[in-house]
């Protein structure tokens, strides 16, 4: 197991709550239950990705799990709304940590401490003691959001930084970003691949921000998308995607990425590309102006997909 320290929760209580949410994000949250979690968004006026969360039940309450300095960006946003409902909002966390496991490697152990182990993305557990979600993905990862650390003192916990580097990088080989303060308002869903990962449910009633996004899925076409690409090098935040196709060059910003200290394995990243044959060459731009080698991955959606 490996605690996971770059997450925050908010907490939506109240009468109004589910109601209140479904008007407000992109996933059906009437399709939220005790054993079903769910991935959304929210997003501002203009149709721009405010946040991304898990959310989940935690008895009557919504919880929301969201990326480190998100929280109060995610309720200064609600709370904008929230006049109009029975619900109140808190970035107090009921939880005392994180802790993220392979349900395939640990399924032994996991499968005598839980009393039921989700078996399928986005299912839940909930017990007196943490909440249970298997994350989306195809590497079937389990998140455990301690509420009472008595009941885990005997889990073996991994607090190497490789080992959360290893497990936030599996995310960014999927090709799914989270939502940092620095990306916040920056992109639309499509530009992020939320309308292919699973994140935004186009068959829901209104939320903010639903007609502008509804629209571009409906009657227009994303001249750019989420890409993921591989290097042997080292990737630094400065760094930029030079994109070659034609007499055409762009550069793109390193929206996240992921380096290795094994010399077995690439570096990754996600890049906002423009969408072009295959013929588009990538490399990665650096300080001494030596151009290094980017090798594109093909993406597999949606998220939720165990096959």
């Amino acid at each position: 197991m490996i605690e996971i320290k770059n997450y925050e929760f908010v907490t939506v209580t109240g009468p109004d709550a589910k109601a209140f949410l479904q008007g407000q994000v992109t996933c059906d949250v009437e399709k939220l239950s005790e054993n079903s979690a769910l991935a959304g968004a929210i997003c501002n006026l203009k149709g721009r990705v405010i946040a991304d969360f898990l959310l989940a039940l935690d008895g009557e309450d919504c919880v929301l799990r969201t990326q480190s300095g998100m929280a109060g960006i995610i309720k200064n946003t609600l709370a904008k709304y929230a006049i109009f409902s029975k619900v109140e909002l808190s970035t107090e966390t009921r939880f005392t940590k994180v802790l993220g496991a392979m349900a395939d490697e640990d399924e032994a152990f996991l499968s005598k401490n839980i009393e039921k182990l989700p078996e399928c993305a986005l299912a839940c557990h909930i017990s007196n003691q943490a909440i249970f979600v298997r994350i989306p993905g195809k590497d079937k990862r389990l998140e455990v959001w301690v509420h009472d650390e008595r009941r885990f003192k005997d889990w073996g916990i991994d607090h190497d930084f490789d080992a959360e580097e290893s497990w936030n990088k599996k995310d960014i080989l999927q090709g799914f970003i989270h939502i940092s303060p620095q990306l916040s308002e920056e992109h639309t869903p499509q530009a992020l691949n939320y309308d292919l990962s699973g994140i935004i449910d186009f068959s829901k009633g209104c939320y903010t921000g639903q007609e502008i996004i509804a629209r571009m899925h409906y009657r227009g076409s994303a001249k750019k998308r989420l890409s993921l690409l591989l290097s042997k090098s080292l990737i630094k935040q400065d760094c930029e995607v030079i994109q070659r196709h034609g007499e055409k060059t762009s550069l793109s910003k390193v929206l996240a990425y992921s380096n290795t200290s094994n010399e077995s394995e690439n570096s990754a990243l996600l890049s906002i590309l423009d969408i072009a044959s295959k013929e588009s060459s990538f490399s990665l731009s650096t300080q001494t102006d030596e151009e290094q080698e980017l090798n594109l991955q093909s993406l597999s959606y949606p998220l939720t997909d165990d096959q």
